[in-house]
């Protein structure tokens, strides 16, 4: 197994879920590990799944569930010694910790399927095709949910998918090598971290990656290839989950969530906001009012 890259889902540090959903465009095609846990539903394209030491063709309405640490890579839409390798992909992703649900496993018995998915999961495997569209439907449920909603909806998913046959397993055990430890990891959680404790100072590229002894193109270059994401939209991104939970307190207005995220335009708060949740921060506000009420 050569070419595996650590890279780091950019979760911010109280949150132990992430929906993702890719395009063509923005598809992370490396062979690559992380700590999370990972659900993928592929809903258009083809092409080839990396996994372990196994190649797989992979097409539309297939599900998959990878787990920690387990290397992987999806390619398509593209070419590999000159030969096409399938249509541009389009998938949505699930991305959880493990380790949440380990008091959870110790006290209660009744989870049980559950543990076993998941342990089953450090293999990964291929769902059987007959559970892959209501699994679509429950992501995109979860995807709409907040909190401690998302973590039970979390929980149907992973108990829907542990009941019968789960599929196909796709690694050996062997492709479990215990070298993937990458000391870039240390590095990004602290990156994290920094980020974490100054999201609402002015954080400019430079002074990031000089903070981390970088040139601005090095830190740019190290940051996406192990999160996808530019350290800017990463920022943003924080920014905006920092004044959602600003908002849902009702400790801020929407003006002072705007200023106290570490935004200093209000028209550029409300442009980011409705790109990442889909609504502005005064729809925001009256969903999460109605939910209460």
């Amino acid at each position: 197994m050569t070419n595996v890259i650590a890279f780091k889902v950019p979760m911010q540090k109280n949150m132990s879920i992430r929906v993702e959903e890719c395009d063509e465009d923005h598809v992370y095609d490396l062979v690559h590990f992380h700590e999370e846990c990972q659900l993928t539903y592929i809903m258009e394209g083809s092409g080839y799944l990396f996994t372990g030491s196994n190649t797989y063709c992979f097409k539309p309405g297939e599900v998959y569930l990878f787990g920690s640490n387990l290397p992987h890579g999806f390619k398509s839409g593209d070419k590999v010694k000159g030969k096409d390798i399938g249509s541009p992909a389009r998938r949505i992703s699930i991305f959880f910790k493990r380790n949440v649900f380990e008091s959870l496993f110790e006290q209660n018995p009744e989870t049980s399927s559950i543990k076993n998915l998941l342990d089953s999961a450090s293999l990964g495997f291929k769902l059987n095709a007959g559970k892959s569209q209501e699994i679509l439907s429950k992501i995109r449920r979860l995807e709409e949910m907040e909190d401690f909603d998302k973590f039970l909806e979390l929980l149907y998913i992973l108990d829907f998918i542990s009941k019968g046959d789960q599929g196909d397993y796709l690694s050996a055990r062997e492709d479990l090598g215990g070298d993937l430890v990458d000391g870039d990891i240390q590095m990004i959680n602290e990156v994290f971290a920094y980020t974490e404790s100054n999201f609402n100072e002015r954080i400019s590229l430079a002074e990031v990656a000089g903070h981390f002894k970088m040139t601005p193109p090095t830190f740019s270059r190290f940051f996406k290839a192990r999160t996808q994401k530019t350290y800017i939209q990463f920022l943003i991104e924080l920014r905006i989950t920092k004044a959602c939970e600003f908002i849902r307190a009702g400790t801020h207005n929407t003006t002072e969530s705007c200023f106290n995220s570490g935004f200093t335009n209000i028209s550029s708060f409300h442009r980011h906001f409705k790109t990442i949740k889909g609504m502005t921060p005064t729809q925001y506000k009256l969903r999460v009012s109605s939910n209460f009420n």
